[in-house]
């Protein structure tokens, strides 16, 4: 089996990409043979050539962001995407295309028009995955593109997959979490530098909670930010620190405010964007997670892995990960006296945070390791090998296909849309008319 897989960003401070490679490396296990197509050069371009995975380099990307020239130039390009891929994809005679976003539209196009099965890998609920189309494509179009062009669509938790089930047929979804490979966690954080409470000028003892993720609505660390105030106004040692990429500037810009605001300057660091996630969760007394929602807690999983206690509201994707109680605490979502509470009962009971520590990362190694995500995916992937009628989706492909192409034309003769205000109108409805 020869399968090319399509990156969505170029880094591995998104989960997605690092979880892409993690399936990409348990399948080469496996015997098969892999590939990778990739926005541009980065982390994930240095780990292919570290691991001696064949890949090509491309001007590839989902749509920009909510802003109306994004969703223009977004769509403009992805005509010229298609056909690039397209062309690729029959140059190395794949068996199978996996793209790991539901926002990959050039590739699934190229996919029907290549005759090579495609299968989405949709990392959050659907109406969440589908805020990045929602100003130019309604829901039933998007599930019409999920359903229609693509042979398979995998779900990352159980409660991806039963949104999905409201606009796509249940032998369409499959459920597949993601795969740790805990082997790489744990070489990765014997590699850290200097100490993390050195770095931050904190005494060797101090209690350390830790959270990770893209500062943005999902992760919520405004939240974050109100529990470590309940937690030190009773644990005055404790502090608190936020690993993850800025994505939402506005929420950027008021965290330190925020952090001001609550009392907590010297108390709560924002690091940014970290390289050495292992090496902090390893050296953290607790684990924080206050996401409003998550695809699956890759995170929360990774915490576990390195046997760092992790402590969770209870939101969707995450809550039929953790077992509360056995290997890590759960609270009520939006509850953060509860949440604040759990955290000091970590931080105060050493023998609840080492069974805490010890049972979540053997939840992990019996649940979600790389071995088993490979030989899963490789599974859905022989069923959807062994389906016929590839074919017939090149028709509803080349109507996509040309509406991106009068797009590009469109795009062409003016770089603003609002001097082609009924562009993306125009195409909702053609979409909407397809689907029905």
């Amino acid at each position: 089996m020869k399968v090319l897989h399509v990156f969505h960003y170029s880094n591995l401070v998104n989960g997605v990409d690092r979880t892409t490679l993690t399936l990409l490396c348990a399948l080469r296990q496996l015997g098969v043979e892999v590939n990778a197509l990739v926005p541009g050069k980065g982390d994930v371009t240095q780990t292919l050539d570290g691991l001696g995975v064949p890949y090509r380099v491309a001007p590839l990307g989902c749509c920009a962001g909510p802003g109306k020239p994004a969703e223009l130039a977004y769509l403009a390009h992805a005509a010229s995407r298609a056909e690039m891929i397209g062309n690729w994809l029959r140059e190395g005679d794949f068996d199978l295309i996996h793209l790991n976003t539901g926002h990959l539209i050039d590739g699934v196009i190229a996919a029907c028009k290549a005759n090579v099965p495609a299968i989405w890998h949709i990392h959050a609920p659907f109406e969440i995955d589908l805020e990045r189309y929602a100003g130019f494509m309604g829901p039933e179009a998007y599930a019409w593109l999920l359903g229609e062009l693509g042979h398979h669509v995998i779900a990352v938790s159980d409660d991806v997959r039963t949104s999905l089930l409201q606009w796509l047929p249940a032998e369409k979804v499959s459920t597949l979490y993601n795969g740790i490979d805990v082997d790489d966690l744990d070489t990765r954080a014997r590699q850290s530098g200097k100490p993390i409470r050195e770095a931050l000028g904190l005494p060797a003892s101090t209690p350390l909670v830790l959270g990770v993720g893209r500062i943005s609505a999902q992760k919520d660390f405004a939240t974050f930010v109100r529990v470590a105030r309940r937690v030190t106004d009773m644990h005055p040692s404790a502090c608190f620190a936020i690993a993850g990429p800025f994505e939402a500037r506005d929420l950027a810009e008021a965290l330190p405010r925020q952090i001001k605001e609550q009392g907590l300057d010297g108390r709560v660091f924002v690091l940014g964007p970290r390289s050495d996630v292992p090496a902090l969760l390893a050296q953290s007394d607790a684990f924080l997670s206050t996401a409003i929602f998550e695809g699956h807690p890759l995170t929360s999983l990774e915490a576990m892995a390195m046997s760092t206690p992790v402590v969770a509201m209870d939101c969707i994707g995450l809550r039929e990960c953790i077992e509360h109680e056995s290997d890590g605490l759960l609270v009520p979502l939006g509850d953060e006296d509860a949440c604040a509470q759990a955290v000091l009962r970590v931080l105060q009971d050493g023998g609840l945070a080492e069974t805490l520590g010890e049972r979540g990362r053997q939840s992990v190694l019996d649940k979600y390791s790389a071995q088993a995500y490979g030989k899963s995916f490789f599974a859905i992937a022989e069923s959807v090998l062994s389906e016929t009628g590839t074919a017939a989706k090149a028709p509803a492909a080349d109507f996509v296909l040309g509406l991106l192409k009068e797009i590009r034309a469109a795009n062409d003769r003016t770089t603003k849309l609002s001097q082609r205000p009924g562009l993306l109108t125009r195409l909702k409805t053609k979409l909407l008319h397809w689907a029905s």
